[in-house]
C-alpha cells in the first residue's frame, strides 16, 4: 500500500513537471528584439567604439568608466545621454529605427565611437529569383535565419 502511495506521489511530479515544460519551451513572439551593449570609458577612449545594431531593435546601453574624470555617453539623433562615473553602471535604452551610422561621444574629451544600424530584410519583400548568373547583377546577400 505504502509503495503504491509513493508511486503515485512520483508519477503526479512527472506530470507536473512536463505540464511546466510544455509551456517554458514554447516558442514566443516578441515584437522587438533587445540587445544589450556594455560599454566602458578608460583614458584612452570607448571600449567597444563600434556597435552593430539591427533597424528595429531596442539597445539597452550599459556604460562605466575605469578613472575619476567626469566623462558619459552621448548617441547622435537618439536622445540619449549617459553619464560614466567609475565604480557605477548606469543604464538607458532607445530604438533605433532608421538604418545609418551614428556617431557616439563625450563632449568633455575627444573620444568617439560609431553605432551602425543594419536595414533588415523583410520576410514579405520580393526574395531574390533563382535566375541563370549571367543575366543578373553579381552580388551576394545573406540568407535570412527569420523565417
Amino acid at each position: 500500500m505504502e509503495v503504491s502511495v509513493k508511486l503515485f506521489a512520483f508519477l503526479l511530479l512527472l506530470i507536473s513537471i512536463s505540464a511546466y515544460s510544455d509551456d517554458y519551451f514554447k516558442k514566443k513572439n516578441f515584437k522587438r528584439s533587445l540587445r544589450e551593449v556594455s560599454v566602458i570609458l578608460t583614458k584612452d577612449g570607448f571600449y567597444p567604439n563600434k556597435i552593430v545594431a539591427f533597424q528595429g531593435e531596442k539597445l539597452r546601453f550599459f556604460i562605466t568608466s575605469t578613472n575619476d574624470t567626469p566623462q558619459c555617453l552621448v548617441l547622435q539623433k537618439h536622445e540619449l545621454f549617459l553619464s560614466a562615473e567609475k565604480g557605477k553602471v548606469n543604464e538607458g535604452e532607445i530604438v533605433v529605427d532608421n538604418p545609418g551610422r551614428y556617431r557616439f561621444y563625450c563632449p568633455s574629451s575627444k573620444f568617439e565611437g560609431h553605432l551602425n544600424v543594419i536595414e533588415k530584410f523583410k520576410a514579405h519583400e520580393e526574395k531574390p529569383s533563382r535566375e541563370i548568373a549571367s543575366e543578373k547583377p553579381n552580388y551576394w546577400l545573406p540568407r535570412n535565419y527569420d523565417e
